[in-house]
């Protein structure tokens, strides 16, 4: 089910976003947005999403210190990145070769002579580099536990950081083939980085035997270190630390949400869902009864008065009260004909605000049953399709809509226009838009979503001109100058985008959207981090159970350096995550910013100069 201040928004990246059943966020879009200090809109907030399946990375280069790499060796997943790694053949480094390559080699008993105290540094030095060749040499034969005798000699010679992570990749190997300790592989490239912390080739074996073993959080932090050293620029990386984050965030969210409680969330966010469907108004099309009709329909049951006691708070906008009131009628047991399958339509709304996905699609089942037209329902039902990503089943419900009734402006507004915005189809979308503005003029958002759909598409002016016309057809709507003002923002016009920001804040004072949107428009125009969270913490205030406010929050307090209070905004955002798709949301922000500190805190002078040169 899709709310209208959530079904589309403008981020400042340069798009507009559907916000509707996103996946977890991308990594890099996380990362890259925070560092270079760059806020997301506020039209939604599941925004950071990937586009989809990463491509085949071309072959990167490593960052750090520079060493010469065998011919042989392969980057950590490369052409796979979207499965864990596997260790069939890790390759050890080699910075020469003095030996041919075209004989197995005999295997010495010792390379370290008996009176190696009275050795000369020098002489270390060239006896650790025979043992590390001969070690190299071994390994290509998938000789490992030679190889790893021969490095380890080489270590006690003179230890290296390349000596350590050749020994790392055999431990690999032979874990690969006949157990699942990956422990040795973990301490020995633990040791090369206490010896060259910026080596790639430790951190890459480390991350993933971390992965090997199910510790994301460990994999996750030297994907992020291996990311900020390189600046970006290894796709195969970056496509693994994206991957990781996705498996940490729905791994916990899959476990948290056991313990977490449905409840109904902020009024911000019932107001704009119950807002987006045309059963709230005065004027019911023939399939769906509006609030006017049950009003004034006769009550004979009890569960009847409760209804009507349910709508009657949905138009004071008192949401508990039209729970409670909603549930009591179905639990009642005694609903007329008329009100039955209303009743059972009405709990499944406040189950989905509450998160309870399954008791909705279970109570619109049963109203569809009392009346198998009422298209409100069915288009309700086809978006809780859309919100468990069965969408061909959900195709099926909006054409059962449209064959019941193809005057309904509701259908192609929630409909085939959702559906579109989920495949990206923005022609498609403005088409549905325009036939839901046919059949009703009067609903704003349906116009809203027009502009942004025409903005998608990149033709500006006609989003411009679409908003500007709503502006003044509803005059009352402070979501048309907030959702104006975000196209305004994101083609930095600035100081329009402002004077649509307040003047949505002075039409709805208490919606805290307007002024997450100031928050960003302050960091982006005049880069002012401190009135940017002001703004941030004005949304709290009007609006406490604004997820959104706390996860925009939480992006600013990270880009300003503060990632303890970063961390404690994100839980705030998790802790009011309904959903698991949305608890995997605010997971993946929290975990990538966790990640971050882990940087700071090890890597102070990379990512200062990373984030000075940006």
């Amino acid at each position: 089910m899709s709310s209208s201040s959530s079904q589309a928004v403008v981020t400042s990246g340069g798009s507009v976003n559907s916000a509707e059943k996103v996946g977890t966020p991308s990594w890099k879009t996380i990362l890259a947005l925070t560092v270079a200090g760059v806020a997301i809109g506020a039209g939604a907030w599941y925004v950071l999403n990937a586009s989809g399946t990463p491509k085949k990375p071309k072959r990167p280069s490593t960052g750090g210190k520079k060493r010469t790499k065998n011919k042989k060796e392969t980057q950590v997943g490369e052409g796979n990145e979207a499965k864990r790694p596997t260790e069939k053949t890790v390759p050890a480094e080699s910075k020469t070769s003095v030996l041919p390559e075209s004989e197995p080699t005999s295997y010495p008993e010792n390379v370290i002579p008996a009176d190696v105290e009275s050795l000369s540094q020098a002489e270390r030095a060239e006896l650790a580099k025979t043992a590390k060749t001969l070690g190299n040499k071994y390994y290509g034969e998938k000789k490992y536990k030679e190889a790893i005798d021969l490095y380890t000699q080489a270590i006690t010679l003179q230890p290296d950081a390349v000596f350590y992570s050749n020994r790392a990749a055999c431990y690999a190997n032979l874990v690969a083939t006949k157990s699942n300790d990956y422990d040795k592989v973990v301490e020995d490239c633990t040791e090369a980085l206490k010896l060259d912390p910026n080596y790639i080739k430790a951190l890459n074996r480390r991350a993933q035997a971390y992965e090997n073993e199910d510790r994301w959080v460990d994999a996750l932090n030297d994907y992020t270190v291996m990311c900020v050293l390189e600046e970006f620029k290894n796709d195969t990386v970056l496509s693994s630390a994206d991957r990781i984050l996705k498996t940490l965030a729905q791994t916990k969210a899959k476990e948290a949400i056991k313990s977490k409680s449905p409840r109904l969330p902020s009024d911000t966010f019932i107001a704009a869902y119950m807002d987006s469907f045309r059963l709230s108004t005065e004027k019911p099309t023939v399939a769906s009864k509006g609030t006017g009709a049950v009003l004034t329909q006769a009550a004979i049951e009890e569960g009847d008065a409760h209804l009507q006691r349910a709508f009657q708070a949905i138009s004071d906008r008192k949401w508990d009260v039209a729970y409670e009131a909603s549930t009591a009628s179905v639990e009642s047991g005694k609903l007329s004909s008329f009100f039955e399958p209303l009743a059972y339509n009405l709990r499944a709304t406040f189950s989905f605000l509450r998160g309870d996905v399954d008791s909705a699609l279970a109570d619109l089942e049963k109203s569809l049953e009392l009346d198998p037209k009422n298209v409100n329902t069915i288009i309700k039902r086809a978006s809780l399709f859309v919100e468990r990503a069965e969408v061909e089943q959900a195709i099926k419900e909006y054409y059962r809509a449209i064959e019941i009734d193809p005057k309904d402006p509701d259908v192609y507004y929630h409909s085939t226009g959702q559906i579109r915005v989920l495949t990206q189809d923005n022609y498609g979308a403005i088409e549905d838009y325009k036939k839901s503005i046919s059949l009703d003029d009067t609903f704003v958002y349906a116009h809203i979503q027009l502009g942004v759909a025409q903005y998608k598409l990149g033709d500006i002016s006609t989003a411009v001109t679409t908003f500007e016309k709503a502006a003044r057809k509803f005059k009352a709507s402070g979501e048309v100058f907030n959702y104006h003002g975000e196209i305004l923002l994101d083609t930095q016009r600035f100081d329009e985008a402002l004077a649509n920001f307040d003047k949505a804040i002075e039409m709805m004072p208490n919606s805290p959207l307007p002024y997450i949107n100031k928050a960003i428009l302050y960091l982006q125009w005049k880069q002012d981090a401190s009135t940017a969270e002001a703004e941030c913490r004005k949304a709290i205030g009007v609006d406490p159970l604004c997820d959104m406010a706390y996860a925009q929050l939480a992006q600013l307090l990270l880009h300003e350096g503060k990632f303890e209070e970063s961390l404690a905004a994100y839980d705030k955002a998790a802790d009011l995550a309904r959903t698991e798709p949305e608890l995997a949301n605010a997971i993946a922000l929290r975990e990538a910013a966790a990640a971050q500190l882990y940087v700071a805190s090890n890597y102070p002078a990379v990512m200062a100069r990373l984030r000075g040169g940006m």
